[in-house]
């Protein structure tokens, strides 16, 4: 059983969302990904975000694997494209305020089982700036 890591992410609404997390000395070819932000954890129902394997480019979680002098880098790559951020809760909470969601990473790759690797606070800052 993997112990996850704690890594809390902020999201700039009205801007892309885009982070990288490597795994030195793994080898995630072919990882099944599994990303979901909720209001809380172990909140019923569907999911705010759901992110799953994707292009590179694409919302989503992407993998690029590397080989480094014999040891095997996993980057991994978590994207919210800028629509969702914008509209994600907009209405929750007074007009400005910052809203504290949660969110949890599954990978199952290279005969590890399903695991939950990463989790944390997903934060939706609130911005001034929305067209630009």
């Amino acid at each position: 059983m993997i112990t996850p890591g704690r890594l809390d992410l902020t999201v700039q609404r009205w801007t892309p969302f885009v982070y990288q997390i490597a795994f030195e000395g793994l080898d995630f070819t072919g990882a099944t990904m599994a990303m979901q932000v909720r209001l809380y954890r172990d909140a019923p129902g569907v999911p705010l975000i759901s992110l799953t394997n994707a292009a590179p480019n694409a919302q989503g979680l992407s993998v690029s694997v590397a080989n480094n002098g014999g040891e095997m880098t996993s980057t991994l790559q978590i994207r919210i494209n800028e629509t969702t951020a914008e509209t994600l809760l907009l209405n929750a909470g007074k007009p400005g305020d910052d809203i504290a969601l949660v969110y949890d990473l599954h990978i199952t790759a290279g005969g590890f089982p399903k695991s939950r690797w990463v989790e944390g606070s997903l934060i939706i800052r609130a911005g001034a700036t929305q067209n630009g």
